[in-house]
Formats: structure tokens, sequence, C-alpha cells
């Protein structure tokens, strides 16, 4: 049963890569040879007979580029006009250059707090010492700095390496395993499911392959390749595919077209060389919202049925899938709780905006983004429910052989035959 079950999973692993690499995102066929050289022919031509353009304004506009710099003095906040009508609050500072043709220079420049229009929402003053992006211009032969963002990625560094290490500190040797986990996780979703689908494959096939992937790479490091871990990796893949699949048909039925969120919008404006299928892009966000808590709970199954066997060998496959599902309905008011508050929190702003125009419930709700948001949430913790059943029964499946016993025995102890195994 064993090997069959493994067969089964490799097979399964290699026909969805081989339809992933094989299917685009909406069935197009690649151009001909002949019409990709015309066309880059034509591109050519006018890129060339645009040059002289380009050239001009860029001799007519100034300079810029993007440099790190550091705060070397910090004055107070006031607030000024925006030349809209309105006030702006900025704050006056002094930077060092610390990259760049520039550098060791120090500029006055202005930092911009304001976020909005009517001066609502302010940010955090800078401080002496703290790194900044700028962009330096020259106009009429003046060098003039403007601060862009705060560098933040040390801080975030800190952060992960904190993380890191209390994994370690808690976990031990089976934390390593974990963070060996999460970054065959992480390289994954953005290396090859993100990749991928930018560049136009299909979204529904890219995140199903990737959800086989990290599932089974995930579970073979951190218990390595047995029972538990092929009783978890089933029952997870199938209550996060059953999720999307859920997710799909009530979006169909639901008229939602995946690109009801302002981030969707963005991205449909912003790249010109794909067009993304956003109905298949939901079903993708559906498996990685939900794949993280269905492995937790395919997982915690699976251990918990291991420990239940080796305890006592003699449970019978039904006695097993009852203890599954009696341990897994502990479990589904938790973590079916964890993901419809995550879902929520990702879209608590979105939510409080449209409470703040004084709209009812019920037409809250009809709102497109947040009908979305909402299928999401409950279609992932679906997966979540259907994760228990599958695991318990997969598990009961392939660990469903009590002690066998025997007629006659060739043991003879003390002149007794032992008929036990």
């Amino acid at each position: 049963m064993r090997k069959i079950i493994t067969r089964i999973i490799i097979v399964t692993m290699l026909f969805s890569m081989l339809a992933t690499s094989m299917v685009r995102a909406d069935g197009e066929e690649q151009p001909p040879a002949e019409q990709t050289e015309s066309t880059e022919t034509a591109q050519t031509e006018e890129n060339q007979v645009s040059e002289p353009d380009v050239e001009a304004e860029q001799s007519e506009s100034p300079q810029t580029e993007n440099i790190k710099a550091k705060v070397v003095e910090a004055g107070n906040s006031y607030l000024r006009d925006n030349g809209n009508g309105g006030q702006e609050t900025v704050q006056e500072i002094k930077v060092k250059i610390l990259n760049g043709e520039k550098k060791d220079e120090k500029f006055d420049a202005i930092y911009v707090l304001t976020y909005d229009i009517d001066n609502k929402v302010v940010g955090n003053k800078l401080r002496e010492g703290n790194i900044v992006y700028v962009k330096v211009s020259e106009q009429n032969g003046e060098t003039k700095v403007e601060v862009q963002d705060v560098v933040r990625q040390y801080y975030l560094a800190f952060l992960v390496l904190f993380f890191f290490a209390s994994i370690i500190l808690v976990g031990r040797k089976k934390g390593i395993k974990a963070i060996i986990g999460l970054v065959i996780t992480v390289l994954a979703v953005f290396f090859v499911m993100l990749a991928t689908i930018f560049k136009g494959y299909n979204a529904i096939l890219v995140s199903i392959g990737t959800c086989f992937f990290v599932t089974i790479a995930t579970f073979t490091v951190i218990g390595g390749w047995n029972k538990k871990t092929v009783s978890a990796a089933l029952g997870t893949i199938g209550g996060v595919v059953l999720a999307g699949i859920l997710a799909t048909i009530i979006g169909y039925f639901a008229q939602l077209s995946g690109a009801g969120k302002e981030e969707a919008i963005m991205l449909s404006v912003a790249e010109k060389n794909v067009t993304f299928n956003f109905r298949h892009l939901l079903f993708a966000e559906i498996i990685v919202s939900a794949l993280g808590a269905c492995m937790d709970v395919g997982m915690s199954i699976a251990s918990s049925l291991t420990e239940l066997k080796e305890k006592k060998p003699t449970m019978t496959a039904r006695e097993l899938f009852k203890s599954g599902m009696n341990i897994g309905g502990d479990m589904i008011g938790t973590m079916t709780n964890t993901l419809i508050l995550s879902f929520i929190g990702s879209s608590l702003l979105l939510i409080l905006l449209y409470m703040s125009s004084s709209i009812t419930f019920l037409d809250v709700i009809n709102i497109e983004a947040i009908a979305t948001e909402s299928v999401c949430a409950i279609s992932g913790s679906v997966g979540i429910v259907y994760t228990v059943p599958i695991t318990a029964a997969v598990f009961a499946l392939i660990n469903r052989d009590k002690e066998k016993y025997k007629t006659q025995s060739e043991n003879i102890i003390d002149g007794k035959r032992s008929l036990k195994l």
C-alpha cells in the first residue's frame, strides 16, 4: 500500500508540473516565429524613431537618482500650504549622502509627513540617525534633495533573525527542520508560483502544483517519509483543493470577477505584457491562504493517530477514523476562527471605509471586494473542516492492519505453542 500511494503521489506531481508547463493562462498559443520577428522589427524601428525625442526630453529634464542618506539633523514639524488650497505637515532635516557621486556631502531637505489631502493622516517624524531613500536632482545648477521613504529593511531582517532564533531555541532539531520547511515554502511561492503566474501560465494549475510540492516537501523534511506524512499530505491537499474548487464555483454563480480589489485594477494597468485571469488568481489566493492552516490540521491529526496506533496496535480502521474525527472536532473551532480572523484583519480598513459611508450591512456584503474576501475566508475554513475527515480516512486506510494470529505455529515456548506473531 505504501509503495502504491508513493507512486500515485509522484505521478500526480509530475502530471501537474507537466500540465503547468504546457498550459497558458488564457489558452492562447505562442505567436509564430515570423510574426514575433516582424513585431520585434517594428518595435525596434519605432524605438529608433523615438530615440531623438527621448534624448531631447532627457536633456531638458533634470537628472535624478534614488540613493541612501543618513539624517544628521532633524528639525521640528510644521504646517505649510500644499499648493491645492490645503495644508500639509512637513519636517526640515539635513541628510548626509551615503553613496553615489555626491557621497559624504550634506544637504537640506524637506520630509512630507502628510499622507492624505486633508492632513488628517500624518506619519512619524524622522530622527537623527535614520537611514532614508532620497532623490537627488539638478535644477538650474543647484542640487535638490527630496526624501522618498525610510529604509526599513534592517529592522525587518532583525525580526526575521529573531524569529528563526526563537524557533531553534524552542524546537531545537525540529525547529531547524521547521525553518528548512519554511524556506522551501517561501521559495516555492515567490520564485515558482508567482514567477510562473506572472509569465502568463494558468494560475489554477500552478497553484495546485505548488500546493503538492510545498506540502510533500515540508512534511517530508519535518517528519520523514512514512505513513504519517502520507496521511497528512493527502489530507492537506484534499482540503486545500476542495476549498479552491468551492470558491471557484461560488464565485462563478456570484459573478465574482476577481478584479474587485484595488490591487487587481492596479495590476491590470501596470502590466501590459500579460493578461491575467483574475478568477484563476482568486483560486490561487485560496490555495495559498488556506494551505498553512490545512497543513497544521493535517499533521496534527496524523501525529495524534500515530501515537494512538503505537500505544494500541490492535486499533481497527474504524476506531482510528473515529478517534481522528474526535480529535479534529476540537481543532476545527480554533483553526476556522484563525483563518476567518486573518481575513477580517487583512480587510479591516476596507470594511471601516465602507462603514464610514453610512451604508447598510447588506449593501456592504454585496460589494464585490467584500464578497470576494468573504468567499476566500469561508472557503478556506471549509477546506480546514474537510482536511480532518480526509486525513483521518487516509490514515485509517493505510494503518488498518491489526495483529494477526495463526491457527498453527512453529514457535514452541516451554512446550506450548505461541499463536501470536
